[in-house]
């Protein structure tokens, strides 16, 4: 063969080679936009672009929130009450009390609530803690009329109280039992025994299986098992457990089923986070990275997204462990703070733990799939007062008088009129003024009191109007009213700002 035969050989094999070059080139330049195609789509979800839709203003901090299954009410739970809210338009629709020492008189506040999945009922617990032993350990009220159905007294307390997803069964955690009661006509069915008290409890979509955690009642870790979670099954003949997971070096505070009961996810007070396959006694290991301060999270609808004080995101997709960017970024001073998935998906609270104001706002976003455009509250025209600084929120022992000698009169009574214009200051005015007091209902038959004032012995302002909504206090049959919000606007003189009424101040 002559030397120009080889010459055409090598040449058509080089030329083979680079087109299988561009080709593989080709074929990995795809595969690397695919892979960050994929991996934008694994950070991105519509509560990426989350919006603030409502700020809830309440009095004192709350140390609970939870939304009811239907996402129409959102609970927070203070020291001195429980407080349901609106979702739609952001007001407090009731207020119950929190439990109570009679022996001590305090009030003492709940550490667990629970809404029944109707909606229709919520359950709170409260526990002994050091001296103090509430009445009853155990209340559950119907949310509509606010009459409690059931209580129970239980010296010990009760740390953890839940329905199971049907709502015809419902646990309480008292001392060193977990009992199970039929609901509503509340006839105990079977119990747990067990050796130590139980910290928190969750409970599978099909009722079958349930996860608890001792209660580290010592401060100590000899004997105890609050750092490992105990899986029981079920059955009103025959409960037993079967299974322990351990992988928590410190107490667990919180523990949570998916949706579909794939997964539990568990935190301790170090804020360590674990997502278990349960039923193969192991961690997923995609998100055995997370961390959440004091062990807070809530889980989405879905089942998909954990929502946390994380370091880097306030969401995380549960399946990849991959933070969701620009989800409501915080400041370092605000990240430790509760946050509550609404069941339906719809809505996402958060409230900041902290010693500023800002702890006592509750925020509510809407993804961005969602978010609508609402209407303007009457409220968004007045200035608003902080009903803590004019009102002693706790019930007072002369809930019918209101004591000339108290520095603030109490928020609760039954004669709304004269709370609010106690608490405003009005028994001081001077001769000038004129005051026009209404007191009128709202859609839910609750008082709204109306005052104004005017010829006022200021040469800017020639009027303020305050409003003052009321809600009901505990059961409808007391008839008794607890302050909720307060707002005043102000009408200037000609040439001292606006004419009509504002909340925005003269000059």
């Amino acid at each position: 063969m002559s030397i120009r035969f080889y010459c055409k050989c090598f040449i058509a094999i080089a030329l083979a080679f680079s087109c299988q070059s561009k080709v593989w080139a080709q074929k990995q330049s795809n595969l690397i936009a695919n892979r960050d195609i994929e991996f934008k789509n694994r950070l991105s979800y519509p509560w990426s672009n989350a919006e603030l839709t409502n700020i809830l203003e309440t009095s004192s901090t709350p140390n609970i929130i939870r939304f009811s299954p239907d996402g129409k009410i959102l609970a927070s739970v203070d020291s001195e009450k429980i407080s349901l809210w609106d979702t739609d338009n952001g007001t407090i629709q009731r207020e119950f009390p929190s439990h109570y020492s009679s022996e001590y008189d305090l009030e003492i506040p709940s550490t667990a609530i629970s809404f029944s999945p109707d909606s229709r009922f919520l359950a709170s617990s409260t526990w002994s803690q050091g001296f103090l032993s509430p009445d009853r350990s155990l209340i559950v009220w119907d949310i509509k009329t606010g009459e409690e159905v059931f209580s129970l007294e239980e010296s010990e307390g009760c740390r953890q109280v839940l329905f199971d997803p049907t709502g015809e069964i419902f646990y309480t955690a008292c001392g060193t039992k977990v009992k199970a009661w039929s609901f509503p006509n509340a006839r105990q069915l079977f119990s747990l025994d067990l050796k130590h008290p139980v910290e928190t409890m969750a409970i599978t979509s099909d009722g079958k299986t349930m996860a608890m955690v001792d209660a580290n009642t010592t401060g100590g870790t000899q004997g105890e098992q609050s750092n490992k979670i105990q899986i029981w099954s079920l059955n009103e003949t025959q409960s037993k457990p079967i299974g322990i997971l351990n992988g928590h070096v410190n107490d667990i505070v919180r523990l949570e089923f998916t949706p579909d009961g794939e997964r539990l996810v568990s935190s301790s007070y170090d804020g360590k986070i674990n997502v278990w396959n349960w039923k193969e006694g192991k961690t997923y290991q995609r998100t055995n990275h997370l961390h959440s301060k004091d062990g807070l999270f809530s889980l989405s609808s879905d089942g998909r997204l954990i929502a946390g004080n994380f370091h880097s995101s306030v969401m995380t997709d549960l399946i990849t462990g991959l933070p969701l960017r620009n989800v409501m970024n915080l400041s370092g001073e605000s990240k430790n703070r509760l946050l509550a998935f609404d069941p339906q998906g719809k809505l996402f609270a958060t409230v900041q733990q902290s010693s500023k104001a800002g702890d006592r706002q509750i925020y509510l976003w809407q993804d961005n799939a969602q978010s609508q455009q609402t209407s303007l509250a009457i409220e968004d025209n007045y200035l608003s007062i902080t009903v803590a600084e004019r009102w002693n929120t706790q019930k007072s022992e002369m809930e019918d008088k209101l004591e000339s000698d108290l520095v603030k009169p109490s928020a609760i009574g039954k004669d709304p009129q004269a709370i609010a214009l106690a608490a405003l200051g009005l028994k001081e005015t001077t001769e000038s003024e004129q005051e026009q007091v209404t007191i009128d209902y709202d859609q839910d038959k609750s008082p709204v009191v109306k005052i104004i004032q005017t010829n006022l012995a200021d040469d800017s302002v020639a009027g303020i109007r305050y409003l003052v909504k009321f809600v009901p206090y505990n059961d409808n049959d007391a008839n008794m009213w607890q302050v909720v919000w307060a707002g005043q606007q102000f009408k200037c003189y000609k040439g001292r700002g606006h004419l009509d009424w504002s909340k925005d101040l003269c000059n």
